[in-house]
Formats: structure tokens, C-alpha cells, sequence
């Protein structure tokens, strides 16, 4: 019970790798606040984690907008009275052209999201988690900063700038006791690749097994890595397993990418 005790919110709790977090952070103890655009898929998440017996508040939060960031720090403290795990996960996804053919303003609204989203919701959490003595905060980035991919530019130069400030807080917020880290995803089997698998064996009319042969020939471990066992280093990180590690990046890909 990693987190017994603990109060862990979770932006971006949708569907993947949000749910998976907020589940395995129930698991291991965490009353949870669940935050999203969508109420419907709020409410479902929620459900899935009252029957793990343990306390749940859905806030409908789009991270892009500093008012409802900090209404989403009011009700928690509100409603628990702390906050000891901040794990961001909200993004959007590029827009898949390359960089001579992109209108930039795209790459200037995933930085919103990507970038600001998560550092809007972070400061929000900030005073509480300093007046507490500490706190844990993860950054979910990607594997594209360290393997940037065709046309998807923008989400990396997005990513980038999110790898580098969760440096910057490591530094600055160190001595109030708060943890910043990242962990860095690469393929992951859950919702979205499983679509894409399945999508990409029409398109080109092989068998699924042949595309996921593909995306596993990179990989050491001669698997995907499930968005489950990714949830796990990131409650690791949000544990005291790590009260040591901070300004770190934790590649979670199979070994697909070294740092």
C-alpha cells in the first residue's frame, strides 16, 4: 500500500494510461480526484474506483483554462484537505504534417495543451503542497523527446518543453519539499494502439500480428508494454519508494529508447 493515506489527483483521466493511474493509485491506498473535459467518462472512472473502497472526486477540468485549474485545487482541498500526488497526463496528439507544410498556430495550440496545460494545473497545486510540507509531482511525457518520429513534430518540441520545466520546478520547488519527475511512455497496448493496430492491418491488409511484430523490433523486452505496468512507475515515483528522486526522467518503453 504505497499510498495509504494519500490523496493523488489525476488530470487527464480518461480512457489508457489516466484510468490505469488512477486505479493502481486507489490500489495501493489513494483516496483520488479524477480531472477531465468529459463528465461521462469522469463518472465511470469514478465508479471503477469507489468499488476498489476507497474515496473518489470527479472535477470536469479543461487544463487550458487557469480558472478551472484552480477550482479544481479549491475542491480538493476542500473536499480532502490535502494533496500529496499530482500526476498530469492531460495532452492532445499533433496533427501529423511536417514542418514545412504546418501552420504553426497548431504547434502553438498543442504547446498550450501540452505544455501549459499541465504547468497551469501544477501551480494551482503548489501553495497547498508547500503549506503541507511536500507533495509528488509527475509529468507523463513521451518517448518522442528522446526518438522524434515524422509528422509529429509539434508534439515533440510540446513534449520537450514540458521535459525541460519539470527540471526547472525539481530545482526551484525542491526545498519545500515537493518532488518533480517525469515518466517517459513509449508504445503502450491499451485503447489507442490497439485501434491503431487494428486500423493499420486493414489499411494494409496484413494480419494484426505482422503490425505488432513491427512495433516490437525495437523493443528489448519482445513486447508492448501495457498502459497498467506504465501506471506503475508512475506510482512509484508518486511513492516514497522515491522521497530521493527528483528532476528525473524514468523511460518506461520496454528498452526501446536508452537515455
Amino acid at each position: 500500500m504505497l499510498l495509504e493515506g494519500r490523496v493523488c489527483v489525476v488530470s487527464g483521466a480518461g480512457p489508457g494510461l489516466g484510468r490505469q493511474v488512477a486505479l493502481a493509485a486507489a490500489r495501493q491506498g489513494a483516496d483520488v480526484v479524477l480531472a477531465a473535459r468529459r463528465p461521462e467518462v469522469l463518472d465511470q472512472l469514478a465508479a471503477e474506483v469507489e468499488e476498489l473502497g476507497h474515496r473518489v472526486m470527479s472535477v470536469p477540468t479543461d487544463m487550458t483554462d487557469v480558472g478551472q485549474c484552480a477550482q479544481l485545487a479549491e475542491k480538493t482541498m476542500v473536499t480532502f484537505g490535502r494533496v500529496d500526488a499530482l500526476v498530469n497526463n492531460a495532452y492532445t496528439e499533433d496533427v501529423f504534417q511536417t514542418f514545412r507544410r504546418v501552420d504553426l498556430d497548431e504547434w502553438r495550440r498543442l504547446t498550450e495543451v501540452n505544455l501549459f496545460g499541465p504547468l497551469q494545473v501544477t501551480k494551482a497545486f503548489v501553495p497547498a503542497m508547500t503549506e503541507q510540507g511536500g507533495g509528488s509531482v509527475v509529468f507523463v511525457n513521451s518517448m518522442i523527446v528522446r526518438k522524434p518520429l515524422p509528422q509529429e513534430g509539434g508534439y515533440a518540441v510540446s513534449k520537450g518543453g514540458l521535459l525541460v520545466a519539470a527540471r526547472v520546478l525539481a530545482k526551484e520547488l525542491g526545498r519545500f519539499g515537493i518532488r518533480v519527475n517525469s515518466v517517459l511512455p513509449g508504445w503502450m497496448w491499451g485503447p489507442q494502439v490497439e485501434l491503431y493496430v487494428r486500423m493499420a492491418a486493414d489499411r494494409r491488409r496484413v494480419a494484426e500480428a505482422d503490425v505488432v511484430a513491427e512495433i516490437t523490433r525495437d523493443i528489448p523486452i519482445g513486447r508492448v508494454p501495457t498502459d497498467a505496468e506504465v501506471a506503475g512507475a508512475v506510482v512509484f515515483l508518486a511513492s516514497d519508494l522515491a522521497a530521493a528522486v527528483t528532476g528525473q526522467a524514468l523511460d518506461a518503453n520496454g528498452g526501446e529508447v536508452f537515455a
